[in-house]
């Protein structure tokens, strides 16, 4: 929501409720604050400026930082300018009154504009500094208006609102202001937005001719195809008189979320309702905004009739949208769905007299809603209830702005078919969205609208087969549909951390000494989609560390083992029980974090519970002794084994750890070395992040040793760039679309190339297995929508792996001021990466007829374009030598 738009409902409000809400911080940065300085010459610390009433800077516990906070003017508008030279990172605050009131609502605007990234939170000022709430907007080098409604619990502890800048880099910020509203606040912004509480039927897609439909999700543990079949049952037909859907889930159940529903008015009670039929164990539920439950029915079903199921619930306040989740084991058959406004439920009825399904047809990856360019573009479509004279009207849309009608299709003599269409010209890689409506001959609409959001990508250099010196992975679950995904977009490899710590890790294997349980399926379905798999030998069973007993909490797993000699057994039996599968180990994930690599609980230390993880006082040492350890083991079980070890951080933390590691010998015990790097801010050009991150990394080694002696793989990382979980859905989501897809996907192509330019051999972007259902930001997710399902920036990964798939980085030549150009060379190609600074020059594309160039989704170029703030490629069969003189011509 705009800060006009709460403006104007904050207008409303004073006129229905009698006043304005309760300010508790409205600062305008525009106007110059107090002059301050913080020097601590022993320190390297140099902070100095000026900041508003109520800030001040809480960076000086860091070492090396100096930054200014500098009141600037530009462009007629007045705002505080924040830029850090060094320490990679600061923060200043502005307290709050306490947070005594039971769950009060709280928003958030603010104006903001930055290439760096920034991000802010509400914590405690002191220890345990637990955060309560936290945002991050998707600044760019344009001023944004960013809003943000929350809500807190009491709390005891002194807080704060804490402003954080990721690295050194700038933000400029103009205002921001924090107001509390109470319940009736909120319900009366609601009726002055909503006048009615909606009747009828809430959802769009009730019916299921063509399966799940745009929006609904299988959860992400759950493969499609063998664990559990999610389709439509063309054999049985449900009440409403279409085919009902049904659901396999017999061998370890399912979880599914519906697609997401608007409920206007949120502060009544409303109820969902749908026919079932089977035999059944599990539950239906209803939750708001990112999966908090409003509602829970027990389902336990049997036999041939169908049951018409009610539950009602009362919706989450500020949730933009809710959803149905059913989970359970056994065959089911659902059909029906209905959501209205009160407490009972009436017959079920669909939102309009008729409602149009679409799906993909069946194709090498259409599970993963993607068709190649060596296929045809085709959707299929279904459409339930009847008019005399209705037509299916549709038309396709590009990210570009290209959209067509497509030709109405008469539906008096048909229910279902294909509709076939071509892709735009020049814009035909990329994500498409095919819309849908019915109408009647008067052309009123009868039907919600449906979409189907698809990808034409190039068929990828190594689909079918494998790929293991490919430079790209990522992190999934083993699900069919997301195993497709990942092969289609180019990516080879994939990281069994989060994502498959439950099919490798100690603890999971071997949660009784002596009893080994492995997960050899969930890996065979890796392999048999040609991924390589880099395994993780981490985690450690409670039997076999400090934790004494079975683990509960996520990090109860990370606990140092207890004896090396359980430990070398553990890695002899996991790498030679997986040899056939695995040949690749990292040894354990971000040991330089004590809650990752700690040797005891305290309960006793603070409320907030990774406090309680207490590391040795020789964590590096004690890590090195692992790694050697491990080193040696499955080096005595698989001498062609690859084992990575060090997994530092690009980071001050990470240097440290590097250091000492490197100190302990962990360089000889290793046959490649690791490191981690999430980035907020904007990559490809020289001394950016990504190169600053590598020697923070490496750096060590390289005082050292003058050079790395082992390649070096980023075994985990993303550009945190902005909320991936809307995609490029429009009437899927009851809400507005504001995600930025162009800036998602220009700063994924950025991180990559510039990670292949430090001569890194392997990439894992995580995860591609954070998804659920719609209704708020989602969190460490790349590449994938809030429901799992491809995001634009595949498209981007995907053209950049087909254009750099077997090169080498060959170098960077800057081609005019702030525009540079990374150079690859493969056997039969060479290819320039080009990217830009914030600031650049312009710069025409080359009009050689050598060459051929492209832009982000691998879409050509003409000759002699002007680049834009975007990555581009350049392609020559020459060679460097030719490519080199067709760039330096321009």
């Amino acid at each position: 929501m705009k800060i006009i738009a709460c403006f104007a409902l904050w207008l409303i409000l004073t006129g229905v409720a009698g006043a304005e809400p309760q300010a508790i911080i409205d600062t305008d940065f525009g106007v110059p604050g107090k002059p301050f300085e913080t020097i601590t010459a022993a320190r390297g610390v140099r902070i100095t400026g000026r900041l508003p009433d109520g800030w001040s800077d809480n960076s000086e516990w860091k070492g090396n930082v100096v930054a200014e906070y500098k009141p600037t003017s530009e462009e007629g508008r007045d705002f505080l300018r924040v830029e850090q030279a060094s320490g990679d990172g600061l923060q200043f605050m502005h307290r709050l009154p306490p947070l005594d009131d039971a769950g009060a609502y709280y928003r958030l605007t603010l104006t903001a504009r930055s290439l760096k990234g920034v991000s802010l939170g509400i914590r405690d000022v002191g220890p345990p500094y637990s955060t309560l709430s936290s945002f991050t907007p998707a600044t760019d080098g344009q001023w944004r208006d960013f809003s943000y409604d929350f809500r807190l619990s009491p709390h005891r502890s002194q807080t704060g609102l804490f402003v954080y800048l990721a690295g050194n880099g700038r933000l400029d910020l103009a205002k921001l202001k924090v107001v509390k509203l109470s319940e009736q606040d909120l319900i009366a912004e609601i009726k002055a937005k909503h006048p009615a509480a909606g009747s009828g039927n809430l959802v769009s897609a009730s019916v299921f001719p063509l399966g799940l439909q745009s929006g609904w999700s299988i959860d992400r543990d759950y493969s499609d195809g063998d664990e559990v079949k999610v389709e439509s049952d063309r054999a049985l037909s449900g009440p409403s008189g279409s085919p009902a859907l049904r659901i396999d889930a017999t061998v370890k159940g399912v979880r599914v979320y519906s697609a997401p529903f608007a409920v206007p008015w949120s502060f009544e009670t409303h109820v969902l309702s749908l026919a079932l039929r089977g035999d059944w164990e599990g539950s239906l539920a209803v939750t708001g905004g990112r999966g908090q439950q409003c509602a829970r029915l027990p389902l336990k079903l049997s036999g041939e009739r169908w049951q018409r199921v009610e539950l009602p619930f009362k919706p989450v306040l500020l949730a933009p949208s809710h959803a149905m989740r059913l989970e359970g084991k056994g065959t089911l058959w659902l059909d029906g769905l209905q959501v209205e406004h009160g407490a009972k439920a009436g017959a079920y009825a669909p939102q309009k007299p008729m409602e149009v399904s679409l799906a993909l047809p069946p194709s090498d990856a259409a599970s993963a809603r993607v068709q190649f360019t060596d296929e045809p573009m085709k959707v299929q479509f279904a459409v339930a209830g009847q008019a005399l004279g209705a037509v299916l009207k549709t038309r396709l849309v590009t990210m570009y702005g290209d959209e067509k009608l497509l030709p109405a299709i008469p539906l008096d003599s048909a229910k279902s078919g294909v509709i076939a269409c071509e892709p735009f010209v020049p814009h035909g890689l990329g994500p498409y969205r095919l819309e849908a409506c019915i109408l009647d001959a008067s052309g009123q609409r009868l039907s919600p609208f449906q979409e189907i959001v698809f990808y034409r990508l190039h068929r990828p250099r190594y689909w079918g087969k494998d790929a293991p010196d490919s430079f790209f992975g990522t992190h999934t679950l083993s699900t069919n549909r997301h195993l497709a995904m990942t092969k289609a977009i180019g990516a080879n490899w994939v990281r069994l951390h989060d994502a498959g710590t439950e099919y490798i890790g100690w603890s999971f294997l071997e949660p009784e000494k002596g009893k080994w349980q492995f997960r050899d399926s969930d890996l065979r379905r890796y392999r048999d989609h040609h991924l390589k798999i880099l395994g993780l030998l981490s985690t450690t069973p409670g039997w076999a560390s400090n934790l004494g007993r079975p683990a509960a909490g996520y990090f109860d797993r990370y606990l140092e083992p207890l004896s090396m000699d359980d430990w070398a057994h553990a890695v002899r039996t996991i790498v030679g029980h997986h040899r056939w599968m695995i040949d690749t180990y990292e040894i354990w994930n971000e040991p330089w974090g004590s809650t990752f690599w700690s040797l005891k609980i305290d309960p006793a230390r603070g409320r907030n519970s990774n406090d309680r993880y207490v590391a040795s006082d020789t964590p590096s040492k004690d890590y090195a002794g692992l790694q050697e350890t491990a080193y040696e083991a499955a080096h005595g079980v698989f001498p062609q084994v690859t084992i990575i070890g060090f997994n530092t951080y690009g980071a001050e933390n990470g240097t440290k750890w590097t250091k000492e590691v490197l100190d302990f010998g962990g360089l000889d015990t290793c046959d490649a070395i690791s490191y981690h790097h999430y980035e907020n801010g904007l990559t490809g050009f020289p001394d950016d992040p990504a190169a600053k991150a590598y020697q923070a990394a490496v750096g060590p080694i390289l005082q050292k040793l003058d050079r790395v002696p082992k390649p070096v793989w980023m075994s985990e990382g993303a550009p945190l760039s902005g909320d991936v979980s809307n995609g490029f859905y429009r009437y899927t989501l009851p809400y507005e679309n504001r995600n930025d897809n162009w800036r998602i996907a220009d700063r994924l192509a950025r991180y990559t190339i510039a990670r292949m330019a430090n001569g890194e051999v392997r990439q894992f972007l995580y995860t591609m297995h954070g998804h659920s259902t719609f209704g708020g930001p989602v969190e460490w997710t790349t590449l994938v929508t809030a429901e799992g399902f491809l995001h634009p920036s595949a498209a981007a990964h995907s053209a950049l792996a087909w254009l750099l798939e077997d090169t080498q980085f060959g170098g960077r030549v800057t081609l005019a001021d702030g525009v540079h150009a990374y150079l690859y060379s493969g056997a039969n190609r060479a290819v320039a990466a080009i990217t830009s600074s914030p600031v650049h020059a312009a710069f025409q594309l080359p009009a050689s007829a050598e060459v051929r160039s492209f832009d982000l989704f691998g879409n050509p170029v003409a000759s002699g374009a002007a680049i834009d703030d975007r990555v581009h490629y350049v392609e020559c069969d020459a060679g460097l030598p030719g490519l080199n003189s067709a760039l330096l011509k321009e």
